[in-house]
């Protein structure tokens, strides 16, 4: 499986409870970075878009996701 990207896996880390500076710095990114992504996920939720539940990224207008794939089925 693809590993995440530093900006993924910095707003993992302030989803735990991390600063958005304390997690920028430890994935090596700016915290402007972190900002803007946490920006473009609450305008997509509030637009009402699909978010992939493995990496939270928008899924895009004619794709979805086969929860098939998933660990655990999709059961989140």
């Amino acid at each position: 499986m693809k590993e995440k990207s530093r900006t993924q896996q910095a707003l993992d880390l302030v989803a735990e409870g991390m600063t958005a500076y304390a997690a920028a710095e430890k994935v090596g990114i700016t915290e402007q970075a972190v900002y803007a992504a946490k920006r473009r996920l609450e305008k997509a939720r509030q637009a009402g878009k699909t978010l992939c539940p493995c990496c939270g990224q928008v899924v895009r207008e004619g794709f979805e996701i086969n929860r098939d794939m998933l660990k655990d089925g999709g059961k989140r």
